[in-house]
């Protein structure tokens, strides 16, 4: 009688690495959808950040029949101590709370008290918040930019935006911090309680949260009336789209969303601007009274 004998067959060099392979495209399948979900999350939390900044402001302005007072202008003289004359710094109470003065004489108390850690002046997705270490804890940093060719001086809903508060912006996403490769050189540190201009024509060291800001040497438009249109004060600027810090250009908007800008308008709605955007278009935007014919639609 014979007896039949099964060899043992295993898995042999070739199906291994099929294997491995098929692993290795579902893992960076699932990573991928990951970061997606993360962009995501991102963005939508960077768009509600702007929302409540826009409708805080709308809020402030309905206590004086749609005005707002008293704001920073491009010339004021250089302060470095918190003023609310900054609008961002005046938003406080509305997007943190009521700051009560401290009855601790440290410093470390008296400096959460003028400049709170407001979340909502973070956009998560900002990589240059923590890039540099000598900044990483510095108070008042802000992830966005304040329109200052809109609102330097004062503001009237009613009169100062006769091109429509739907075709004009207010906020914008900016890098709180403009880094550099071996952080030995100056950094631009967008702070949203500083009110205080260049020293010198220097565009380095803290400066005011805002965009096209003429005390800070920034891009502004320039509105051609015969055409009725708007450029940038330094042709082919807009704004950057996912720099590195280092890379960053103080002088205009940048985001790190691909998408591109996201932007405040003040009618309260929150929009992304394409980075395809002309810059015709793009700087008519930042014209409360320019007369331009623009759109984001």
């Amino acid at each position: 009688m014979s007896v039949l004998v099964r060899a043992r067959r295993g898995l042999t060099l070739i199906e291994v690495i099929l294997v491995i392979g098929i692993l290795g495209l579902l893992t960076g399948l699932v990573l991928v959808a990951v970061q997606r979900a993360r962009q995501t999350a991102a963005l939508v939390q960077n768009k509600n950040n702007l929302r409540q900044i826009i409708l805080a402001v709308q809020e402030v302005a309905g206590q004086d029949e749609g005005k707002i007072g008293n704001l920073t202008r491009s010339f004021m003289p250089r302060i470095s101590f918190p003023c609310d004359t900054s609008l961002f710094f005046r938003l406080t109470p509305y997007l943190y709370g009521p700051r009560v003065m401290p009855t601790d004489l440290s410093t470390a108390a008296w400096s959460d008290y003028f400049s709170p850690k407001v979340k909502v002046y973070q956009n998560l997705a900002d990589p240059s918040w923590d890039y540099d270490p000598a900044f990483a804890n510095q108070p008042a940093k802000c992830s966005y930019g304040l329109n200052m060719f809109a609102m330097d001086g004062s503001l009237s809903f009613a009169s100062d935006l006769p091109d429509g508060t739907s075709q004009t912006i207010a906020f914008v996403d900016k890098y709180a911090v403009k880094g550099s490769p071996n952080f030995t050189v100056s950094q631009t540190v967008n702070l949203y309680t500083e009110i205080y201009g260049p020293l010198d024509g220097e565009i380095y060291g803290n400066r005011r949260a805002t965009f096209a800001d003429r005390g800070w040497e920034d891009v502004v438009p320039v509105t051609d009336l015969a055409t009725r249109t708007a450029r940038p004060s330094v042709p082919g600027k807009t704004f950057q789209v996912g720099p590195r810090p280092e890379l960053v250009d103080p002088s205009i908007p940048q985001t790190p969303h691909r998408a591109g800008l996201t932007v405040a308008l003040f009618d309260g709605s929150v929009q992304t601007i394409s980075p395809s955007v002309a810059e015709t278009v793009f700087w008519a935007l930042v014209t409360p009274a320019g007369g331009e014919v623009a759109s984001l639609d």
